[in-house]
């Protein structure tokens, strides 16, 4: 996604070299003092719902982290917000809500906190705007929902339950525990190493499908979706939708005769 850093409501692009000269920043005692915040709120969610140390700040790294005091000292950030899918690194809380006020009613999905909880599945899951930015209040949340994933559906595996707190589809979820792996320093056990090239570009968020009449749809790889599937089609419905694309006519006549 892009990532963009914000001062007060006014963006500007962050367009860091790629080549630094020195791995250093010129980190303020706010930067760290913020990031802290984080910091400190995701250790208390992981002892008061005794998860394994470390995994939700690991995880938060993946979905908020930004450098802080080098390049390689990548933190957890409050005020993060991706919005369709572009990041925004806003330097305070006040800041952060004051844009989600102004801007969020454009956005079809909004993510925000150190945990990046995805509004739109979770419209439940804060109180407020303010609430809903309160690094405490952010992790809890998620160490909630990434407990009920691990003895609902994960059954007891806390990868599978990271991957799904990103995603059930598969792909899209070992490509998630591949990324916190990697942040993680081993704290979960990364998969899907050697993908073929088909599936990197779905990883990627680079998903073509080609329509009839010159039609292209995009598929959006990169949303967080509801803590429970909610498939809205049958078998036969799909079919019906998807039919002149699909590789086998016995399930197509076996639809047709079902409907008659």
């Amino acid at each position: 996604m892009a990532l963009l850093w914000l001062s007060g409501v006014h963006a500007e692009a962050a367009r860091a070299d790629p080549t630094p000269a020195t791995d250093q920043l010129a980190a303020s005692d706010w930067d760290v003092q913020q990031s802290d915040l984080c910091s400190a709120a995701l250790r208390q969610a992981e002892q008061r719902y005794h998860l394994p140390a470390n995994l939700l700040e690991s995880i938060a790294k993946a979905e908020s982290g930004r450098p802080i005091t080098a390049f390689s000292d990548v933190r957890a950030w409050p005020w993060t917000i991706d919005a369709d899918g572009t990041g925004l690194f806003l330097d305070s809380k006040a800041a952060a809500v004051a844009w989600m006020r102004q801007q969020a009613h454009r956005h079809s999905f909004v993510d925000v906190g150190c945990m990046q909880v995805d509004l739109h599945y979770h419209p439940s899951a804060f109180t407020s705007l303010d609430d809903a930015f309160d690094p405490v209040a952010n992790a809890d949340y998620a160490a909630r929902l990434l407990l009920d994933l691990y003895h609902g559906e994960a059954a007891g595996n806390w990868d599978i339950a990271v991957g799904l707190y990103h995603s059930q589809t598969p792909i899209l979820a070992a490509e998630y525990r591949d990324r916190v792996a990697l942040v993680g320093a081993g704290v979960l056990h990364g998969v899907l190493r050697g993908v073929p090239l088909y599936v990197r570009a779905i990883r990627q968020g680079t998903l073509r499908l080609a329509l009839g009449g010159g039609k292209v749809a995009l598929i959006n790889v990169h949303r967080q979706p509801a803590a429970r599937s909610r498939h809205p089609f049958t078998a036969c419905q799909i079919v019906h939708i998807l039919g002149p694309y699909l590789n086998t006519r016995r399930q197509s006549g076996e639809c047709v005769q079902a409907s008659r």
